[in-house]
């Protein structure tokens, strides 16, 4: 066995090495549009949501993948996504003269850097699962396996940002390992103004509702958000009226893959209270365009609210894709 001064050692090389080497670069990012959310079917509503297009994203960089954050700003233009190996990806997308989703460009990819501006050296440090905006180009990440949140700082230092700690709630901590949280935010109105939100994915109570926390400063607000079948909650995104959507993914072996939206009012929660959201969408694999959904953003264009959704690829392509999918969102 490797001694643990050796190991401390070998980490620092390879710590130092990763600065020297390890920088924002362009990359190629090929789309192909989506013509349908129907794979089986025909239409372009769905509940509360109309269909804006969408892109199958591909690319031959090996940090391409494994996509499980994402935020859109300034007329759904402007995209940040976060990886679940500790990379940026940043990018621009295009709209046709009818508002609908056609294409990307302007592909940067980069590493997600530690307090002291270096990469992290091992996947544990780097599993970024959730990424939210806080305005002025700062963001929240939220990483399992080492469970914490962090603040980026992306309007000033670029993706070159390093890692602040923000203070979360320490029973986060005591969830599965790589089961702690998958998404995050930060309310803007209401009882919880200014409260951070974040979602555990598998951890459960005794009636096997999924923990979530809201959080400010000091003071948390453990609460449960009711389990549906066998769905886990992968993000979470602030709607304009202060309205959380989640976003929920079944992707096991036993089942199709199906994706789940849900809608609740942050003013429900309660100390230890339980949440019912109100489903908005469910559906599954084949009817319709649906791979491992892990990542969700709210933006507006054209006067509408706008839904997007990324799935992530488990860098395993051809047998799990990156789908873009864009809709609009009517309350």
């Amino acid at each position: 066995a490797t001694r643990p001064g050796v190991k401390r050692f070998i980490a620092l090389i390879f710590g130092s090495l990763l600065t020297c080497t390890a920088q924002a670069e362009p990359v190629a990012v090929t789309s192909r549009p989506i013509s349908s959310f129907y794979r089986i079917g025909f239409g372009s509503t769905f509940g509360p949501f109309e269909w804006r297009g969408g892109l199958v994203l591909t690319s031959d960089n090996r940090h391409f993948g494994g996509l499980s954050g994402l935020s859109l700003n300034h007329s759904c233009k402007d995209m940040l996504a976060v990886s679940d190996r500790g990379h940026w990806l940043k990018a621009r997308l295009a709209y046709n003269g009818d508002g609908a989703l056609v294409s990307i460009s302007d592909g940067e990819i980069a590493p997600i850097r530690n307090e002291a501006g270096k990469p992290y050296a091992y996947k544990k440090q780097s599993d970024a699962e959730a990424l939210s905006p806080l305005g002025k180009g700062r963001y929240l990440v939220a990483f399992e396996q080492q469970e914490r949140v962090g603040l980026f700082d992306i309007g000033s230092k670029g993706l070159n940002a390093p890692f602040k700690l923000l203070r979360s709630p320490k029973m986060i901590s005591e969830a599965p390992k790589n089961g702690e949280m998958e998404s995050i935010g930060r309310l803007s109105k209401g009882r919880y103004g200014d409260f951070n939100i974040a979602i555990s994915e598998k951890y459960r109570d005794s009636r096997g509702d999924t923990y979530g926390w809201l959080w400010k400063g000091s003071k948390t607000i453990p609460f449960t958000v009711a389990q549906h079948d066998d769905y886990a909650i992968t993000d979470l995104a602030i709607l304009p009226d202060g309205n959380v959507l989640i976003l929920e993914r079944s992707f096991s072996k036993g089942s199709l893959p199906g994706m789940a939206i849900r809608r609740f009012a942050p003013s429900k929660i309660e100390p230890w209270g339980r949440i019912e959201p109100d489903l908005l969408f469910e559906g599954r694999v084949p009817i319709y365009a649906i791979d491992n959904m892990e990542g969700m953003a709210v933006c507006t264009r054209d006067g509408e609210i706008r839904v997007t959704i990324v799935s992530d690829n488990n860098f395993s392509p051809p047998l799990q894709s990156t789908l873009l999918l864009q809709f609009s969102y009517r309350p």
